[in-house]
């Protein structure tokens, strides 16, 4: 098995747990975002570090994609006081910021999974800067971001909500309807839908295993199609 790959009875469980998720999930997504002019974003680390994964983040990422990470920090920040979680700014910064280094991109020898491949490359870039534990928290967070479990390591826990909020829509009434609504100003959503559902259609080829290919098989388009914030 290649990195990140999960066993036959791993993505039945999987495709079921997702299933379950989403009928769980489908009463708040009929439901569109209620809009407000009130709310604050939070500031992102001003650190060389911070710079530099920003910068390697408008380097690499789709444009739409890049939106998606910067409105996931502000997502995962808001989630850590939401579920009284204490997480590093920097270490946040790097997750959400790197997530999708190879949503979409090319194989790469050993790894079956896009998200254990972006969670390495993340991990490598944290650790020129900072401390191999805090690579290795970056790295665990991006490698599980993607599975219907929810973590519960701080920074991955708030990375998985982040996501899940962005994509489908998850946990919306939860978050303060002004921050909602100039995070969404201030990073387009524009094309995004489109352009995620794209790169999941790659997944499912490329890496057949993975647990974006068993979700993208067990139907999430229609969860992306009715994300609430998408249709605010």
């Amino acid at each position: 098995m290649r990195i990140g790959e999960l066993t036959r009875s791993e993505r039945l469980s999987t495709a079921m747990a997702a299933s379950a998720a989403a009928a769980r999930s489908l009463p708040g997504q009929l439901r569109r975002v209620s809009s407000s002019s009130c709310g604050q974003l939070v500031t992102p680390p001003d650190s060389k570090f911070a710079t530099e994964v920003a910068e390697r983040a408008a380097d690499e990422l789709a444009p739409e994609v890049l939106a998606h990470s910067l409105r996931c920090f502000q997502w995962a920040a808001a989630f850590a006081e939401v579920d009284g979680l204490v997480t590093d700014p920097e270490q946040l910064w790097a997750a959400t910021m790197l997530h999708d280094l190879a949503l979409g991109g090319p194989d790469v020898d050993g790894y079956g999974c896009f998200a254990a491949i972006g969670g390495s490359l993340a991990g490598e870039l944290v650790a020129r800067h900072r401390s191999a534990a805090d690579a290795d928290i970056v790295r665990s967070a991006i490698a599980v971001h993607f599975h219907p479990a929810t973590p519960a390591e701080p920074v991955a826990r708030c990375l998985h909500s982040a996501v899940n909020l962005d994509v489908v829509g998850r946990r919306s009434r939860e978050l303060d309807a002004g921050l909602i609504a100039v995070t969404e100003a201030a990073h387009s959503r524009a094309g995004f839908t489109q352009t995620f559902c794209d790169a999941m259609k790659i997944e499912a080829q490329l890496r057949p295993y993975s647990s974006a290919a068993v979700l993208w098989r067990a139907g999430a388009r229609l969860p992306i199609l009715l994300n609430p914030l998408a249709r605010a």
